[in-house]
């Protein structure tokens, strides 16, 4: 085959730049007219944790899309790290957290549940001029940690939003089961965390009482250091007379003055009482007195004295007619009973 005598020319420089910014403003284009899709949270329902009692479940968890809305919004605005607006925004996560009871739980038994919040980020040095410091190290990325109930109430069970890192909490028997762990991205980029729960049985210390420490004697302060004299150069010194001066003579107060006797009371005459001085003594005497008669005698005298003679009525009743009501009585006994009498001897 004979070569043809004329090659093809190749495409001259700026032919090729013109065809290169065609290809770019095209695929500028495409990109300009494609709708634009809705960007929304992760879904981290995948990546639920669960916990039971001594145990701990480690979690790491991609980067964050975007960084909190600038603060400012009119009152009253509405919270922005909750559950249900989180699963709605770019710029905090929401896990599903199930706290596994154990079933010989006790209501006296008393645990913790804690959520510990880390990442990796960089740390801007603090500004300063002229030997003043306009602002302090801060930290590229910042995280902010809460805790809501599922469903969610009106405030977070805890929270951690500090400037510090890593973030963590602590739940004190949570015994609801069900919560969700929001991952706030406070401020800056974001690329990756890792999120901790620990189950762990623990006591609450009650608080003591700080009281004083016990009484130490303060130790003595050893003798000061003494330098040698140094006698090879010159006369020797005298030393210096550091004793106090005399001490002045102390005049002693004079003694209190004695103090003086009263003045004896001048005696008072008793005069006699005028309600008794019409009473008789010798009257008052007369009645003290013992009685000159023997009393005891003169009444047994008169109780024994000679008996009276018994009346002739008397002695024929009992020496008469009393012995024959006797008699008649027991003649009458004899007549009813004497023959069976006789019959038992």
């Amino acid at each position: 085959m004979t070569p043809s005598p004329h090659p093809p020319a190749a495409p001259s420089r700026p032919v090729r730049r013109l065809a290169a910014m065609a290809v770019a403003v095209a695929a500028l284009g495409l990109l300009a007219l494609t709708p634009a899709m809705p960007v929304s949270a992760l879904d981290q329902q995948a990546n639920a944790i669960r916990v039971a009692e001594n145990q701990t479940v480690e979690k790491d968890f991609g980067p964050i899309g975007s960084a909190a809305p600038v603060p400012g919004l009119p009152s009253p605005a509405p919270p922005l790290n909750t559950p249900e607006r989180c699963r709605q925004a770019t710029y905090c996560d929401v896990i599903p957290l199930e706290v596994v009871l154990p079933p010989t739980l006790r209501p006296s038994d008393e645990f913790f549940v804690t959520v510990t919040l880390d990442w990796k980020t960089s740390t801007l040095p603090p500004v300063s001029a002229g030997g003043h410091d306009y602002s302090k190290a801060q930290e590229v990325n910042d995280l902010d940690l809460y805790v809501w109930t599922d469903p969610a109430g009106t405030d977070p069970v805890q929270l951690s939003a500090t400037d510090t890192n890593p973030e963590q909490l602590r739940l004190f028997r949570p015994t609801k089961g069900k919560y969700s762990i929001v991952v706030f991205n406070y401020l800056g980029p974001n690329t990756g965390y890792r999120v901790t729960v620990s189950y762990k049985p623990e006591k609450i210390v009650p608080p003591f009482e700080s009281l004083a420490p016990d009484f130490n004697p303060v130790a003595t302060p050893a003798a000061p250091y003494e330098p040698p004299v140094d006698l090879s150069g010159g006369p020797e010194a005298l030393p210096i007379d550091t004793s106090p001066g005399p001490t002045p003579p102390t005049t002693l107060p004079p003694p209190p003055a004695e103090a003086k006797a009263p003045a004896p009371l001048a005696p008072v005459p008793v005069e006699p009482d005028p309600d008794f001085s019409n009473f008789n003594d010798g009257a008052f005497d007369q009645q003290l007195a013992a009685p000159s008669t023997d009393v005891l005698k003169e009444k047994e005298v008169k109780a024994v004295g000679p008996p009276k003679p018994a009346s002739g009525t008397s002695l024929v009743f009992w020496l008469a007619v009393v012995p024959l009501l006797l008699m008649a009585a027991g003649g009458l006994w004899l007549s009813k009973k004497g023959s069976a009498v006789l019959k038992l001897r």
